[in-house]
């Protein structure tokens, strides 16, 4: 018997549909890179890399001109000497400790290229065995170039005292050793050809023993040594 399907004719088991539109073609969709960089972050690296560079060379020049000032200026350190103290008031009355000093004080700035601003922000106390009997500052003012000025400064007081206080103090009054702390913060600006160049901070402190606190007498000074911390 014959073939029952003509010839040149391929039949297709199952056959497939057909709705009279071609199936739809599949296109390839490449899948992202994740080790692929993002748009734009060479140019923010290059960005922080200019700025890391900026800052360094900034760096360097500050460091350079520091370099160059400290050997050409020669900056030094101001000298202090305490020359006289004056009690115009120490009164005691129940508890309360009325005081009123005045010191004077030698600073001397010897440098021969950089002036000195002594800074609002200073400070003068006077103590007895860690009690703070009066305090007070001095003006402020440009101090030129090998130049010695006498700074005078007013301290007054009213504190509150404990009878041992008292008792302490009575007793060395007539002994006539009374021991005192005199402590000094001052703020200097390095002044270089009239520009600010460096602000520093002094302290100054002297150990004192004086024969007598009372104001009728003249106050004569024993023992004296000074130092100054930066």
């Amino acid at each position: 018997m014959g073939s029952q399907y003509p010839p040149n004719y391929m039949y297709q088991y199952p056959p497939q549909p057909y709705y009279g539109q071609p199936p739809p073609a599949v296109y390839y969709q490449p899948h992202p890179n994740p080790k692929a960089k993002p748009p734009g972050t060479s140019g923010c690296l290059r960005c922080i890399c200019c700025c890391y560079n900026c800052l360094v060379c900034l760096i360097l020049a500050s460091f350079a001109i520091s370099i160059f000032i400290l050997v050409y200026y020669e900056p030094e350190i101001p000298v202090y000497e305490l020359k006289d103290f004056q009690v115009k008031k120490f009164d005691i009355k129940g508890n309360i400790l009325e005081t009123d000093i005045a010191v004077s004080i030698h600073a001397t700035n010897t440098n021969s290229k950089i002036e000195l601003r002594y800074a609002k922000d200073n400070s003068i106390d006077v103590e007895y065995w860690e009690t703070k009997i009066c305090s007070g500052s001095f003006p402020s003012f440009l101090q030129p170039t090998k130049n010695t000025t006498m700074v005078h400064a007013s301290l007054e007081g009213k504190t509150e005292v404990s009878q041992g206080f008292q008792d302490s103090i009575d007793r060395d009054q007539m002994e006539g050793r009374i021991p005192l702390d005199i402590e000094i913060e001052v703020s200097i600006i390095f002044v270089i050809e009239g520009i600010n160049w460096i602000k520093m901070e002094t302290k100054m402190k002297c150990i004192l023993v004086v024969d007598s606190l009372k104001s009728d007498k003249k106050t004569k000074i024993f023992y004296k040594k000074c130092g100054i911390k930066l």
